[in-house]
C-alpha cells in the first residue's frame, strides 16, 4: 500500500546480523530524575483511502514536534494484522486501595508467530508507579505470550505510563539471524507525562517523527 504506510513502517524495522549478544535499552533509572512537568498530547489521525484507512496515534510534544506511536491498517472494516502494530490495554481497580489491576496485549506482525528454538519472542513492558512520595519503576516480560498482567500503584489515580519492547528473533540461515523491534508507549490519558518517552530516546528517533503538514499535502495529491 503507497500512501502514508512507509512512514510508518520505518519505525518497525527489520534487521539481519550476526548472532550476537542481545542489546536492550538500559532499564537502570533514577526515580529521582523523574521530570513530572513534561506534557505531551496524544492524539488519532485518521486518513481515509478508497479502500483502506490508517490510524494513526501520535504524541505532540511542547515544542509541536509529533512522533508517531501506535499505527492500524484497516481494510473492509478489519484490522490488517500484518501491517498494524498497536495494544489493547484494559485496566480495573483490585481490593487494595490505590493498586489496579491491568491487562496489556501487543499486536504485531508476530503476534502468531510458532515459537521455537529458531524463532524466539520477548515482550518487556516496563511501567510507572506512584506513591505517596516517589516515583519507582517496574519491568515484567514475557516469551510465550503477547498478553501481560499486571499490577500498578497509583495514589493520583488510575492513569498508566508505560513501554511496550518487543523483540523477535527468527534463525533464515546457518550464519545469519533476523531481528525485529518494536517499541509503543503506552498511556490511557489524553494528556501524559510519559517519562519512557525521551528515557529511550524515542523523540530524537528520525523514524518516527511526524510532518503532519506533509502528510495533508501527501494526501491531498492521492
Amino acid at each position: 500500500m503507497k500512501y502514508l504506510l512507509f512512514i510508518f513502517l520505518l519505525c518497525f524495522f527489520t534487521i539481519s546480523c550476526r548472532k550476537e549478544e542481545k542489546e536492550y535499552v538500559s532499564k537502570n533509572t533514577n526515580s529521582q530524575k523523574l521530570d513530572k512537568s513534561k506534557k505531551y498530547l496524544r492524539k488519532t489521525l485518521y486518513i481515509k483511502y478508497p479502500d483502506a484507512t490508517e490510524e494513526i496515534e501520535l504524541y505532540i510534544m511542547k515544542k509541536k514536534d509529533t512522533i508517531s506511536n501506535q499505527y492500524k491498517l484497516i481494510r473492509n472494516n478489519k484490522i490488517d494484522t500484518l501491517e498494524s502494530c498497536y495494544y489493547d490495554l484494559k485496566i480495573s481497580k483490585s481490593d487494595k486501595p490505590n493498586f489496579y489491576h491491568g491487562t496489556i496485549t501487543l499486536h504485531s506482525k508476530y503476534e502468531n508467530l510458532k515459537l521455537n528454538k529458531k524463532n524466539k519472542r520477548t515482550i518487556d513492558f516496563g511501567y510507572c508507579n506512584q506513591n505517596k512520595d516517589s516515583v519507582y519503576l517496574k519491568y515484567i516480560t514475557s516469551k510465550k505470550s503477547t498478553t501481560l498482567n499486571f499490577e500498578f500503584e497509583n495514589h493520583k489515580g488510575a492513569n498508566l505510563n508505560g513501554i511496550l519492547y518487543q523483540l523477535t528473533e527468527r534463525d533464515t540461515t546457518k550464519d545469519m539471524i533476523n531481528l525485529n523491534q518494536v517499541h509503543l508507549l503506552v498511556d490511557n490519558l489524553p494528556q501524559t507525562n510519559n517519562f519512557f518517552l525521551e528515557s529511550y530516546n524515542l523523540d530524537k528517533d528520525k523514524n518516527r517523527k511526524i510532518n503532519l503538514k506533509a502528510i495533508i499535502k501527501l494526501k491531498k495529491a492521492n
